[in-house]
C-alpha cells in the first residue's frame, strides 16, 4: 500500500510546516541598523521585498494540493483545493483541479457538476470532454456519457483520444460491435482488435481476447504485440 498522509491534514498545519523552512525571517527583527529603510527604497530592494513576502493562505493550499496530486494522494489533495475554494467564495470555483480528483476517488456526482461548468463555460475544451464522458461512462451513466463524446467529436471529428473513449464506452455498456467501429476508426483494425482483447482479458472473457487477437494477426498491417500475447494465452487451447 502507498503511505497516504493524515486525513486530519489541515491547510494551516502544512502553511506551518513551509513557513518553518521558508519564512521564518519574517517574524525575526533584524539586528543591524538596515531594519529601518528611508521611505525611498529603489526599486531593485522593493522587488526583492516582494519576492520574499509569504504566500496567502489561498496560494499556498493550491500550491500545495497540487504537488500533493502528483504523488498521488488524491483525498488530501481534493481536501486542500476546497479549503482554497472556501477562503475565497468570491473567486471562481476550481473545477478543473476537483473534477478529476473527486471522479478519483468515485465522487461522481459531485466530479459532474464540476465538470458541466467547465463544459459550460468553454464548450470547446476537449480535455474536459473527454474526461467528462469517462467520468460519466465510470458512473454508468452511459447514455449520458456517450452523448458528451458524441458532442465533442461533432467539434473535432478526427479526435483519436476522444473516439478511443466513446469506444470504450460503448465496449462498458456490452456494444461490442460499436466498440470495435471506433476502436478501427481511430486507432486502425489491428490495434483495434488488440485493444478489444486487452478489455477482455481484463474482464476475465479469454475465449473473446483469443478471438480478437486472432483477428488482429490476419489484419494487413498486424501488430506484432498480438502475436506474442496470443502465444501466452495459449494457441493451442482453439
Amino acid at each position: 500500500m502507498r503511505p497516504a498522509i493524515s486525513s486530519t491534514i489541515s491547510c494551516l498545519a502544512l502553511l506551518l510546516v513551509i513557513n518553518a523552512f521558508a519564512g521564518c525571517a519574517r517574524f525575526k527583527r533584524a539586528e543591524d541598523s538596515s531594519f529601518l529603510k528611508p521611505l525611498g527604497q529603489d526599486k531593485t530592494e522593493l522587488n526583492a521585498a516582494n519576492r520574499s513576502k509569504p504566500l496567502d493562505e489561498r496560494t499556498l493550499c493550491m500550491e500545495t494540493a497540487k504537488t500533493v496530486a502528483a504523488k498521488g494522494h488524491a483525498n488530501e489533495a481534493s481536501k486542500l483545493y476546497l479549503r482554497a475554494e472556501s477562503l475565497a467564495p468570491d473567486q471562481p470555483p476550481l473545477d478543473s483541479e476537483l473534477a478529476p480528483l473527486l471522479a478519483s476517488l468515485g465522487q461522481f456526482e459531485d466530479s459532474i457538476q464540476r465538470y458541466q461548468r467547465l463544459t459550460s463555460s468553454d464548450p470547446g475544451n476537449q480535455d474536459h470532454c473527454n474526461n467528462f464522458a469517462w467520468t460519466l461512462m465510470e458512473a454508468r451513466r452511459y447514455e449520458e456519457a456517450i452523448a458528451e463524446a458524441q458532442r465533442g467529436l461533432e467539434l473535432e471529428p478526427k479526435q483519436r483520444r476522444l473516439r478511443t473513449t466513446l469506444a470504450m464506452i460503448h465496449y462498458r455498456r456490452g456494444e461490442r460491435q460499436l466498440a470495435e467501429r471506433h476502436f478501427t476508426e481511430a486507432l486502425g483494425a489491428a490495434d483495434a482488435f488488440y485493444n478489444l482483447a486487452l478489455l477482455d482479458i481484463d474482464d476475465g472473457n479469454l475465449d473473446s481476447a483469443r478471438q480478437s487477437l486472432m483477428r488482429a494477426n490476419q489484419t494487413p498491417s498486424p501488430n506484432p504485440n498480438a502475436a506474442k500475447l496470443l502465444a501466452s494465452l495459449g494457441k493451442d487451447l482453439f
